[in-house]
């Protein structure tokens, strides 16, 4: 008796995701965002609190945690829209944040990307975030990040496209306290 067709294609993305687990953090989530997702993303889904999906892991021993939310609508830049995800991974002790802004971000100095956040209606914040690629960014120390977001239920982001005005997202963050355990065992 066959597998079924949902079961061929997760387990064909677990697949891809075990290999390329030995890229830096970066790398492996871009490629699981992008080369290993397929049409069919319901299944990868485990369990979901608010609107925080779970990436498939090579890990089933709960050292590496992806989480992945899309923004709260598009943002329009120069000759482009796009939605903004958000990601969230931990594997082996090591938290990272990205921001995949869908379109080109401003040229700057080297890893001197300029984004303003706001935790739900807090005063808003400057951080200096690494450039991975010319449209995503990650946080340089994650974890307190994270664990701020875990607390709250909003997060606006504020970034720069390139030949463009600073744009903002919101995220709904809602829903990550919920994943605590698993984070603090793959996080920190």
């Amino acid at each position: 008796m066959g597998l079924s067709n949902d079961k061929k294609r997760y387990r064909k993305k677990l697949a891809c995701a075990a290999a390329v687990a030995w890229l830096t953090p970066g790398a492996c989530t871009l490629l699981l965002l992008f080369a290993c997702s397929a049409p069919v993303v319901a299944e990868t889904i485990t369990q979901a609190y608010g609107k925080w999906q779970i990436l498939p892991t090579p890990s089933a021993e709960g050292e590496s945690l992806t989480l992945s939310l899309k923004a709260e609508k598009a943002v329009k830049g120069w000759m482009k829209t796009s939605v903004p995800i958000l990601t969230i991974q931990c594997k082996k002790g090591s938290a990272a944040i990205y921001v995949e802004t869908g379109m080109a971000l401003e040229v700057t100095v080297v890893d001197q990307q300029i984004v303003h956040l706001q935790i739900d209606g807090n005063k808003p914040f400057t951080q200096r975030w690494r450039e991975v690629t010319n449209a995503t960014i990650s946080a340089r120390d994650a974890t307190p990040l994270i664990k701020q977001l875990a607390q709250s239920q909003k997060l606006t982001f504020e970034f720069t496209p390139f030949s463009s005005s600073p744009i903002q997202t919101e995220f709904a963050v809602a829903g990550l306290s919920a994943y605590l355990p698993q984070l603090a065992k793959a996080c920190w």
